[in-house]
Order: structure tokens, then sequence, then C-alpha cells
């Protein structure tokens, strides 16, 4: 059998492509963006084949969601990947993960006014969809500790007592800290959250993405007990770079949570992709290779940036990164404004993301995309290392 590779170091020019990444961000060329969390990497092969099956078609009419197809290559996916099984009927589709499946939770599981916990420093569009969705914010910050994040489970207790937190919404593994959750953690979480009457929704987008032996623990497979009352979801997105398709699903074992779920689906009047939901499927079932050679590929870039770090600004602490292609980088040694330390990067002709937007705790670090050709990362990081040396940082 053919064992296929795929050539990380190609390069690929997204400039004026309509990229949020290059054309946004990057001002169509005018900066290296390191920040928006997609890659430049070519989706694998087998994915762009099965696509242009579909557009050579030439009729792009109404569809009709192979349930089947789709919930089994998810199956086959959690099998191949983490050694569980799955039951079919637990998959439920949505249209991405913040703007389909959390909204259209939060519509089934509160209403208007109740709270939903978080753990800053975490992904900004939660606060914008729970807003947005006329939710109020509870935050269980996380704590940094001799470099590494952890829960903070004291002020967890305190804060699921409250009745109005309907809600505890995990990243498993979190963005932007780069933690794997491991067993013992989220059990622990699970029993606080149980006392309390507090549902656990799990975002795990993240989870192929794990490097040193780190293994992500799907929140609902903790127990058997957990697996009924977890709700998870997650997408292909991140690890195969299909994240435009905006396919997303939902892994629901508590038939009363689907029958809630499928209800407020139904109200939405929601469709699907008819491409996306084939790239979806095609990945799970075709593309392992691939997400193996680009783990390997992201940790040598993220050695590349920690040895960086190490030789030309020591003082600049690197969180340990056990996941995700996202490194958060603690500059408070700089002494800087946020605003000050922002500029920094721009002026030196890199963007990236502020850790203010993740949180009052992100004050002082930054968010590093180094999912990127070697090649751009280091004439990034070339930039960077003149403009610190030209402005004598200590």
């Amino acid at each position: 059998m053919m064992i296929l590779t795929h050539n990380f170091d190609e390069p690929v020019n997204r400039i004026n492509t309509d990229s949020f990444k290059w054309d946004y961000e990057g001002e169509s060329g005018k900066y290296i963006p390191l920040g928006v969390a997609d890659t430049d990497f070519k989706s694998p092969q087998p994915v762009i084949d099965m696509l242009h099956k579909k557009v050579d078609l030439g009729v792009y009419a109404y569809g009709y969601l192979p349930q089947h197809r789709f919930a089994k290559s998810i199956c086959n996916w959690y099998y191949k990947r983490y050694g569980l099984n799955v039951n079919e009927e637990a998959i439920r589709y949505s249209q991405g993960l913040m703007t389909g499946a959390l909204w259209m939770l939060l519509d089934a599981f509160t209403r208007p006014g109740d709270k939903i916990l978080i753990q800053p420093p975490v992904y900004n569009t939660f606060n914008v969809v729970i807003k947005g969705a006329g939710r109020f914010i509870e935050t269980n910050e996380l704590k940094l500790v001799d470099g590494r994040y952890e829960m903070d489970f004291d002020d967890l207790e305190r804060k699921t007592a409250d009745p109005r937190v309907r809600i505890l919404l995990v990243c498993n593994p979190h963005n932007p800290v780069g933690r794997v959750w491991t067993k013992e953690e989220l059990l622990r979480v699970y029993e606080i959250c149980k006392k309390n009457n507090v549902l656990i929704i799990s975002d795990e987008i993240h989870g192929d993405i794990v490097y040193n032996g780190a293994k992500h623990t799907p929140f609902f497979s903790i127990s058997e007990d957990a697996k009924n009352n977890i709700i998870v979801m997650s997408s292909p997105s991140k690890t195969f770079n299909l994240a435009c398709f905006y396919s997303a699903y939902v892994v629901m074992n508590n038939k009363a949570l689907r029958d809630q779920y499928d209800v407020v689906y139904s109200n939405y009047h929601f469709d699907y992709n008819y491409f996306g939901i084939e790239a979806l499927i095609t990945s799970y079932n075709e593309c392992d290779y691939y997400v193996d050679q680009f783990n390997e590929y992201l940790w040598k870039n993220i050695c590349i940036v920690k040895d960086f770090i190490k030789n030309t600004m020591p003082e600049v602490k690197v969180i340990e990164q056990e996941s995700t292609y996202l490194m958060w980088l603690d500059f408070r040694a700089w002494n800087l404004t946020q605003f000050e330390l922002m500029n920094f990067f721009k002026d030196s002709g890199v963007k990236v993301n502020d850790g203010m937007n993740y949180g009052k705790n992100g004050l002082g670090f930054v968010r590093v995309n180094i999912a990127c050709q070697t090649a751009v990362l280091e004439k990034a990081l070339s930039c960077i290392s003149k403009a610190y040396k030209s402005k004598n940082i200590k």
C-alpha cells in the first residue's frame, strides 16, 4: 500500500485570494500575519480530488445531508485516533462551531440572562457568541503555575454553585495556552459541574494536534456517567485547513439533549455545505497520514521559535506547548503597555494576536500562529530580531 506524503514546505501565495489572514490581517502583503488560526498549507490531496469531482458535476443545487456517511466517518475517526466507539446516533451536523454549534446549544439549553462560565485566557469568540446570544459571562480564570496553566478548582466550585450558571464552556485542548487537559482534570471538572447541575460543552476542535506524547481525551470518554451528560463539538477545519466550509459536528450521547438540539436546528432551517461535508468525510476516512506529518512539521516550527527566543530574547517566556499550532508567549519582562507591545510587532512587519483579546489575564502576552511554511516563519523571526535589536529592548 502506497504511503501518501504531504509537502508542507510547498509555498502557497494567499495574497489577493480574499484571505482573512493575508489580505485583511496582513493587509495584502504589507505584514507577515502570524495571527488568525488557519494554516498556510494545502489541504490533503484526497480532499482536493474529491472536491474536483463535485465541482466537475456542474450542478450545485439543493443537497440532502448524507447523514450515514457523515456520521460514520466521524465514528471511524474517533476509533482510529482515540480507540473510542461512538454511536452514529450521537452525531449531529452544525454549520461551524461558533456560528453554528455553540449558538444552537445556547439556544437549546439556556435562556437570555443565564450565565455561561468560561476559563480565560480563552478563545475570544466565546465572548462574542455568548454576549450576542444575550447571555452573561462568568469567569473561572486559569492559573499560571511554574510556566504551566492549571484550572482553579476551588474557584470553579464557587462559580458553579451560582444557580444562574447554566453551562461551563471548556476549551479542550485549550486555545491559547496549549494545555491538553488530563483525564483526571476532566473528571474533577465533571464531578463539580454534576454536583451543581451545570452542563458541560467541550470545544475540541484542536484535539488532533498534540505533541510529545500528550494525549487528547474527548470529554465524553472520561466515564460512562459523563458520556450521557457532556456535549462535545468539533470539526476537521483546524487539522485539515477547511475553515471556509463551516462544516462541524456535535456529539451528544444523551437522546434528550439531541432532541432539544434537533428542535433548535429545525427552527433555524439550517442546510449544510455541499462541498464541506465531502471534505469532512474524505479527511476523516482517508487522511490520517496528513495529521501525523502535520504535527511533526508544526513541532519543528515550535522548536524554531523556542530556540529563537532562547538565543535572541531569553527574558521572554514560552508557555510549554502540548497542543494547537498557537504559541502563547509571555512578554511581561519587557514592561511595555499592551499597546506598545503590539506596536513593536507591527513596526517589525509582523502581525500577532493581542493577548488581551483572550481575557484580562492575557496582559503582557501574545498569541503566535506557527502553522506556516518554515521559510515564512523564519522570515518573520528575522524581522522581529531586527526590530528587537534596533529598539534595544531589555
